[in-house]
């Protein structure tokens, strides 16, 4: 599906009215977890669905935003693995860059640790910081 809507208005327009978008959101809140690796890889290829199916066509961002999937992104960049979350917050980045989505961002609060959006993500911030071994003093990098 990601390679059908790619750069394809009609594509795009038609997997909207099919409701795409919404299987899309359910799908992102699959957090099954195995050993096998096939949920990461199956996240993976929702969220590059999402990149060429939703993000830039406006009505199909405006729909995501209604059906408040930032929510689900930012729910999904709380607590997936570490290969995931450099595309998930790539997501976020580009559904933030539609103004009305703003809104949904500050509105977010994690369900299972109560943090907003903004100190999601200070505290991922902090762990890529302490996992390339970025050292702070006195408050200077």
């Amino acid at each position: 599906m990601s390679n059908l809507c790619k750069d394809n208005r009609d594509n795009q327009k038609e997997f909207r009215r099919k409701n795409g978008i919404e299987i899309l959101k359910v799908n992102l809140a699959y957090s099954e977890v195995e050993q096998s690796g096939n949920a990461s890889t199956f996240l993976l290829s929702v969220i590059d669905c999402l990149s060429n199916a939703v993000f830039g066509n406006k009505r199909s961002e405006m729909h995501f935003l209604d059906i408040e999937g930032v929510y689900v992104l930012l729910d999904l960049a709380e607590f997936c693995e570490q290969g995931l979350r450099r595309l998930c917050l790539s997501a976020i980045c580009t559904i933030l860059e539609n103004p009305k989505s703003f809104q949904y961002f500050v509105e977010w609060s994690s369900s299972k640790t109560t943090i907003n959006a903004s100190q999601l993500l200070v505290k991922l911030y902090k762990e890529e910081d302490k996992r390339f071994g970025v050292q702070i003093e006195n408050g200077i990098l």
